[in-house]
């Protein structure tokens, strides 16, 4: 087990309750704290500013680290708007990835342009799953331009953008993972808030996703965001993706049922991924866990096909297949879960009317403000 990986569980296994390790972590939380206060004072007295672009933006983030389930909700909500008649672009920072300050656009019509290794797993997942574009790079401000000026984008769909203060957004939405909510309550690094529990009241929308809120995170929501409404969401899986010699084709899901595999995963939080396997009653004969967004190598690969032996096939995680894929596997002996983005119910359509009436707003402001002003 890499190093990497075992600093990876000890922090989720400290984020998980409030132990001994929690405070005595407490003073890096609280140097933690103070940057964040600074950063934010910052923006307040105008020492840095907010950049508003003349297109609605609409922000899906987190108050947590690890995977709440904002790469399916950013496909998701790029699709709904798409077939609505809008022009959305998706923009994310390629985190993982080597663009070194570059803004690119690295998807076009459901084609990623680059590599993982480039720009990251999940901008090759947006790329590859989204038929429209996808921008990537750590200016957001510049990325959001560029997805305008080059795309004619109608909406902006930016990707883990709740802590990105610089690029202004006309919509909020945080998403909370169901199950494990907000781990101890601590900032960083003493437990997985990124920041304080307060700052759920920014939000104009919370999902929660994976399972219903437990009676801890429905008190926590109730306590700092009593305003802001609250949707439900599943992830499920809805079919099975192979790798073909590294070209990526769809098979139904009942081709996993029953089956021997050998499970490999480079998340944050992989428990939900196994339960999803669980569902389908699959057979796991080894399980290798590797750091969060891991760039497998080829000693990986190595490792994982010795495993894969005893089994019918690997299964991984979406974004862990266009990381493996350009290794040699069997045909058909490398495969992954595609999970899709759902809201329970009735909140699909209350979610939906809320974003389209932030987006109408925010056109309304930008009308008002040429007809003040037409030469701007």
């Amino acid at each position: 087990m890499s190093a990497g990986l075992v600093a990876q569980e000890e922090m989720v296994k400290v984020w998980s309750h409030s132990g001994v390790s929690r405070y005595a972590l407490g003073p890096l939380a609280w140097g933690y704290r103070l940057g964040i206060a600074a950063r934010r004072a910052a923006f307040r007295v105008g020492l840095q500013r907010v950049h508003r672009i003349p297109i609605p933006v609409v922000s899906l983030g987190n108050l947590t680290v690890g995977g709440t389930g904002k790469t399916p909700a950013a496909l998701w909500l790029a699709e709904w708007l798409r077939a609505r008649g809008e022009r959305p672009v998706i923009v994310t920072r390629g985190y993982g990835g080597d663009l070194q300050g570059r803004v690119v656009t690295v998807g076009r019509d459901g084609q990623s342009l680059y590599d993982a290794r480039e720009i990251g797993d999940e901008a090759v997942l947006l790329a590859e799953r989204f038929h429209g574009p996808v921008v990537c790079g750590a200016d957001r401000v510049a990325a959001a331009t560029l997805a305008g000026d080059e795309h004619d984008a109608s909406v902006i769909i930016l990707d883990d953008g709740f802590q990105h203060w610089r690029l202004g957004r006309d919509m909020d939405v945080l998403l909370v993972d169901g199950r494990v909510g907000f781990g101890n309550g601590a900032l960083l690094p003493a437990g997985p808030l990124r920041e304080p529990l307060a700052a759920l009241k920014r939000a104009d929308a919370i999902v929660i996703t994976k399972a219903k809120a437990g009676t801890r995170v429905a008190e926590i929501l109730v306590r700092f965001a009593p305003a802001v409404p609250t949707f439900t969401a599943e992830l499920a899986p809805r079919s099975l993706v192979v790798s073909d010699d590294g070209i990526l084709v769809t098979r139904p899901l009942g081709d996993l049922v029953g089956r021997r595999v050998v499970t490999v995963s480079a998340i944050a939080q992989p428990q939900s991924f196994y339960e999803l396997l669980g569902q389908l009653e699959v057979r796991a004969v080894e399980v290798l866990e590797f750091p969060d967004h891991h760039q497998f190598t080829q000693a990986d690969w190595q490792r994982i096909t010795q495993a894969g032996h005893r089994a019918d096939l690997v299964v991984c995680t979406e974004k862990d297949i266009v990381k493996l894929r350009r290794f040699p596997f069997a045909r058909g002996g490398l495969a992954a879960l595609r999970v899709d983005f759902a809201l329970r119910g009735r909140d699909e359509e209350r979610f939906a009317a809320l974003v389209a009436a932030r987006i109408v707003a925010r056109r309304l402001q930008l009308a008002e403000e040429t007809a003040r002003d037409p030469g701007q």
